[in-house]
């Protein structure tokens, strides 16, 4: 089967990824799927830091506004839906470019998603309840109870990430297996023979912190907290709006923090956020970083592999 091309526009939150993917989307005769855990929803649009309707507008976007807050959407929802898109993309004679900051789902559009054991909701109810202190559930003792049992899947869940933490302990005490030992299943025989560009955005440490700042202060200037209330109202136990801006924003409208620790919480955790996006682009070799600038040269790039591939 021929090899067909398909390029990724990654880094970390705030670095200009989708400025970049619609430049080469107009240049590349290329169309854009959205690699997000939050832009698949409706109403999460200034939190969310969802394309502007004029980026909209300049190419191509696909799975943005796809579900609504209270619908569940996992990794595993996203490859069968990008899977499929992108093999729609490319039948077009289109170039397909994802872009975002949530990198495991690119893992696991290129390698295939584990086939995961069901797993009863009692179960996981039965963690939260057995890990909680506080009213909240005590993610650190849940990855230490993870790292003695499984210590390779331990190293692969940050130790906030509650929801795949409660997953791993699940299937680590309903199956007695091991979720590090769990086999990737690919989704089809197109996803086997795609040849992937990765590419990530860099900016200095200084600039990337001014540009959270700037993005932070411009979603609270543009009514997060009202678009917040807004969806707490029609989806008061959406899981979505535990993410980085809801979160803070639930808190404030509680009375819990000020207006002034809204917005250095929101900072403060997307600053951890990136860092931890730049390790992950990191570790994989098949990255390559480069400025955001920096479209004439991956448009070459794009342009000579397009010129190998087709002989």
């Amino acid at each position: 089967m021929k090899r067909e091309l398909a390029i990724a526009i990654l880094g970390p939150t705030a670095s200009g990824k989708t400025k970049l993917a619609v430049q080469l989307a107009n240049r590349l005769n290329g169309e854009i799927v959205c690699m997000d855990s939050t832009t698949v929803y409706r109403g999460l649009d200034i939190g969310s830091s969802k394309p502007s309707s004029e980026e909209l507008s300049q190419a191509p976007h696909h799975l943005v506004d796809i579900a609504n807050p209270n619908e569940p959407f996992s990794a595993f929802h996203f490859v069968q839906l990008a899977d499929k898109t992108v093999s729609e993309i490319i039948s077009r004679g289109k170039l397909p470019i994802i872009v975002g900051g949530t990198y495991f789902y690119l893992r696991a559009l290129q390698f295939g998603m584990f086939e995961l054991p069901t797993i009863a909701n009692e179960a996981v109810e039965a963690l939260e309840k057995e890990f909680c202190e506080d009213d909240k559930v005590n993610t650190a003792k849940m990855h230490e109870e993870l790292k003695k049992k499984d210590p390779k899947a331990a190293e692969t869940i940050h130790p906030n990430d509650k929801y795949r933490l409660l997953r791993a302990l699940a299937i680590l005490r309903t199956t007695k297996e091991l979720p590090s030992q769990l086999k990737p299943v690919p989704f089809s025989e197109e996803q086997k023979n795609r040849l992937w560009m990765k590419y990530a955005v860099t900016l200095s440490r200084h600039a990337l912190n001014q540009a959270i700042v700037n993005r932070t202060e411009k979603m609270l200037t543009a009514g997060l907290v009202k678009e917040t209330q807004a969806l707490l109202d029609k989806y008061p136990d959406a899981r979505c709006l535990n993410s980085i801006g809801y979160s803070e924003a639930k808190a404030f409208l509680k009375k819990q923090i000020t207006e002034k620790q809204l917005r250095n919480e929101i900072i403060e955790k997307t600053r951890q956020l990136a860092k931890r996006q730049v390790t992950w682009l990191r570790s994989d070799p098949e990255v390559r970083f480069i400025d955001f600038r920096d479209h004439d040269r991956v448009c070459l790039e794009v342009d000579n592999l397009k010129f190998v591939l087709n002989g």
